[in-house]
C-alpha cells in the first residue's frame, strides 16, 4: 500500500500544538497509514519530543518528498521558526500567531507543489493570529484564502456521527438570514459526498431544525416551513436518503441510536455542543473540505493553561492525522 504524505502543522507554538504533534507521531498506528512531515520549528519540535518522552529523533528535511522513510524519526520541514529564548508558553503574542500562519502557508505550498496529499492542522489561537495582522476569520478561511481555489466547508466527525453546519463563524443574530433553501440543500449534497467517500453505509442524513420544537407549526418561527422542509423535499427528489426537520434537542441522541449517520445543523454551536460532549470519551475531528487537499484539525483550542506541561492529550490530533490520510485523494 502506498501511504499518502500528510503535512502536520505545529500550530501555535505557545500552545499545546508541538507536544500533541510529538505524542501523536510517536504512535505506530499513525505512522502505519501515512508518511507524516511536520511543518514547523525543528528546535521547538525537539523540545516537545523531549518533553513528552516520545523517543523519536527529530530530522530536518528540505522537501516533503523526503519524509516518512524511518519509523524512528520525525521529519520536520522548517516554517514559523522563532529565535532561541523567544517563546513564552501559555501567553498571547502576535509572534505566535505569525508562526502558526507561516506553517499553514507552507503546508499549502507543499500541497500546490504536489508534495503532500493532506494537511492536519494543530490548533492555533485566533486572537494571536489576528494580532499578527491577519483578517481571515478563522483557520478554515485562512486555508481557503491561501489555496485561492475552491469553496471551503466544514464537516465534523465523532463516534461515527458526521456533522456539517449551514452557517459557521458568524454572529448569532445573523444566522436566520443566512439560512436559505439553497444553502441547506448544498450542505445535504456535500455531506452525502463525504459519507460516500468515507464508505459510511447506511448513510442517512438528518436535517436539524433551527427553532425550538421545530417551530411548532410556525408559532416559534417559519424557517422550518418556508426553508428547511422544502430543501429536504428537494433533496429527496434528487435521491438523497434524508429526513427532518429533526428537533435540535433530539438530534444527537437519535444519531447515537443509529437513526442518522450524518446531521446537517443550522449553526456552529448546534453541532459543536453535541460533538464536544460525546468527544470527551471518544476522539472527534474537524474537516475543512472543498479545497485541493483535505485539511483536518481538532475541535479544541491551544489550551494555553496547560501548554508545555507535558499533560495535553494527543488522541484527537492522532485521529485527525489518520483521517487526513484516509480522505487523501478522494476529491473532497
Amino acid at each position: 500500500m502506498i501511504r499518502p504524505t500528510v503535512a502536520v502543522t505545529m500550530g501555535d507554538p505557545a500552545g499545546i500544538g508541538p507536544e500533541i504533534v510529538a505524542r501523536a507521531l510517536a504512535q505506530r498506528e499513525v505512522r502505519e497509514v501515512c508518511n507524516p512531515v511536520v511543518v514547523g520549528d525543528p528546535r521547538l519540535m525537539f523540545r516537545a519530543m523531549e518533553l513528552v518522552g516520545g523517543g523519536l529523533t527529530i530530522r530536518t528535511v528540505e522537501s516533503a518528498r523526503d519524509a516518512g522513510g524511518d519509523p524512528e524519526t520525525v521529519d520536520v520541514l522548517p516554517a514559523g521558526a522563532l529565535p532561541p529564548g523567544t517563546l513564552k508558553p501559555g501567553t498571547l503574542d502576535a509572534r505566535w500567531g505569525e508562526a502558526a500562519a507561516a506553517c499553514c502557508r507552507k503546508s499549502v505550498e507543499l500541497a500546490k507543489a504536489g508534495e503532500i496529499a493532506g494537511i492536519t492542522s494543530a490548533p492555533f489561537n485566533k486572537e494571536a493570529f489576528h494580532m499578527a495582522g491577519y483578517k481571515a476569520m478563522d483557520d478554515m478561511t485562512y486555508f481557503e484564502e491561501c489555496f485561492a481555489k475552491g469553496e471551503a466547508y466544514q464537516v465534523g466527525e465523532v463516534a461515527g456521527i458526521w456533522t456539517t453546519p449551514v452557517t459557521f463563524h458568524v454572529a448569532f443574530r445573523a444566522i436566520p438570514d443566512l439560512i436559505t433553501k439553497e444553502a441547506v440543500l448544498a450542505k445535504i449534497r456535500s455531506l452525502d459526498r463525504v459519507l460516500t467517500a468515507a464508505q459510511v453505509s447506511p448513510a442517512r442524513i438528518g436535517v436539524v431544525a433551527l427553532n425550538v420544537h421545530c417551530g411548532e407549526g410556525g408559532m416559534f418561527g417559519r424557517e422550518e416551513i418556508d426553508i428547511i422542509t422544502p430543501a429536504i423535499q428537494q433533496a429527496k427528489a434528487e435521491g438523497f436518503n434524508v429526513a427532518g426537520p429533526v428537533p435540535p434537542d433530539s438530534a444527537f441522541p437519535l444519531a447515537l441510536r443509529g437513526d442518522y449517520q450524518g446531521l446537517v445543523l443550522m449553526y456552529h454551536d448546534q453541532a459543536n455542543i453535541g460533538r464536544k460532549i460525546i468527544g470527551r470519551d471518544r476522539p472527534g475531528v474537524s474537516l475543512f473540505l472543498g479545497m485541493p487537499v483535505p485539511v483536518v484539525t481538532v475541535p479544541h483550542g491551544t489550551a494555553y493553561d496547560i501548554a508545555w506541561k507535558g499533560v495535553a492529550k494527543h488522541n484527537m490530533l492522532a485521529r485527525a492525522i489518520t483521517m487526513a490520510a484516509a480522505l487523501a485523494g478522494k476529491g473532497l
